[in-house]
C-alpha cells in the first residue's frame, strides 16, 4: 500500500552547473598564469609584435632592388578592466544556511566564460575597448550571408593572410553546423579543444557571441550569425572568484529582508587590434554565416 505523508518537500540540490567545453577560457595559452601583481587591473596597453609579413630580397641586387622595406606602423590598443559577476538572492532565512553563498561561486565558475565572451564581442561594460564587433572589424564576403563551409574558408583565408596562427570565435549553432559540413571541412575536438580540421585553428564557442553584429554590418535573420577571427587572445584575471560582502550582515537589504551575494572576478582581455577596418593585419574580421536548412 502506498505511503502518504504530509509535510514540506524534501530540500535537495539541483544538478551542479558545469562549464561548457570549447569556450574561450579553454583555448591553450589564452588564460595567463595568475600573479600577485595585479597592476593590470587599471588597464593594459598592448605592445604588439611587428604585423608585417616576412619578405625576401636579392642580396646581389643593386640600386632600389636592394632596399629592404621599413615595415608598417604600430597600433597600441588600450584595454580597460571589467568585472564578471553572478548574483544569488534569497530571504535571510534561506541565506543563513551553510554554503548558500558558495552556490553563487559554483554557478559563476560554470558560466563566467559567457560573460567574458559577451564582453569581448559586444563591448558592454567597456565600450571604449577594442571588441570584436567594433568599427575596426573588416567584414568579409561583402557582408553577404554565406554557407557554413564557405564562411569558415573565408575566416581561414583571412588568418592565413597574417602569416601566423589566429583564433575563431563562433556561436554554438555555427560550430554545430561546421561539424555537419557536407564537404567534410569542419571542426573536431582534440584533447578537449576545438580545432578546424584543415588548418588546426582553435575555435572558441560560446552563447556570449550571439547577437554581436559588426558596427557596419547588417542584422541577422533566424539561422544566421556573425562569426569572427582575431589574433590570439590573452586573458588576465584575478586568481580566484570572490564573494562580495560574504556575510548576511553585510549583504542584507533590510527594507525587504532579502540577501544578495555576488560571485565575481576581475578581467582584462586583450588582442592585437587593428587601427581601422581596412587593415589586413593585425587580424579582426567577421563573416555572416547562414546555417539554416
Amino acid at each position: 500500500m502506498p505511503q502518504v505523508s504530509v509535510g514540506p518537500p524534501f530540500p535537495a540540490d539541483g544538478p551542479i552547473p558545469q562549464a561548457p567545453p570549447h569556450s574561450l577560457l579553454s583555448i591553450p595559452g589564452a588564460v595567463l598564469p595568475s600573479t600577485d601583481d595585479e597592476h593590470w587591473l587599471v588597464g593594459v596597453e598592448v605592445w604588439p609584435y611587428p604585423p608585417d609579413l616576412s619578405d625576401t630580397f636579392d642580396p646581389c641586387a643593386v640600386g632600389t632592388l636592394r632596399t629592404k622595406s621599413e615595415g608598417e606602423g604600430w597600433n597600441l590598443p588600450i584595454f580597460g578592466p571589467f568585472t564578471a559577476y553572478l548574483p544569488i538572492t534569497c530571504s535571510t532565512i534561506s541565506a543563513a544556511k551553510d554554503g548558500f553563498a558558495e552556490r553563487a561561486r559554483l554557478a559563476f565558475r560554470a558560466r563566467e566564460q559567457y560573460a567574458v565572451s559577451y564582453e569581448l564581442s559586444h563591448g558592454l561594460a567597456q565600450p571604449l575597448n577594442p571588441f570584436l564587433a567594433d568599427g575596426n572589424v573588416r567584414i568579409l564576403a561583402g557582408g553577404a550571408a554565406v554557407t557554413p563551409d564557405v564562411g569558415l574558408a573565408y575566416l581561414e583565408d583571412a588568418i592565413g593572410a597574417t602569416g601566423q596562427a589566429g583564433l575563431i570565435h563562433a556561436t554554438n549553432g555555427v560550430a554545430s553546423s561546421w561539424n555537419g559540413s557536407s564537404g567534410g571541412y569542419g571542426v573536431e575536438d582534440v584533447g578537449g579543444v576545438l580545432y578546424t580540421t584543415a588548418n588546426r585553428t582553435p575555435v572558441a564557442v560560446s552563447g556570449g557571441y550571439v547577437g554581436a553584429t559588426p558596427r557596419y554590418g547588417s542584422s541577422v535573420a533566424a539561422g544566421q550569425a556573425w562569426v569572427y577571427a582575431t589574433s590570439m587572445v590573452q586573458i588576465r584575471r584575478q586568481s580566484d572568484v570572490q564573494i562580495i560582502a560574504p556575510t548576511i550582515k553585510e549583504s542584507t537589504d533590510r527594507a525587504n529582508n532579502i540577501v544578495t551575494f555576488r560571485a565575481e572576478r576581475g578581467y582584462v582581455v586583450t588582442f592585437d587590434a587593428p587601427a581601422s577596418n581596412t587593415d589586413l593585419r593585425p587580424l579582426q574580421v567577421a563573416v555572416k554565416v547562414d546555417w539554416s536548412p
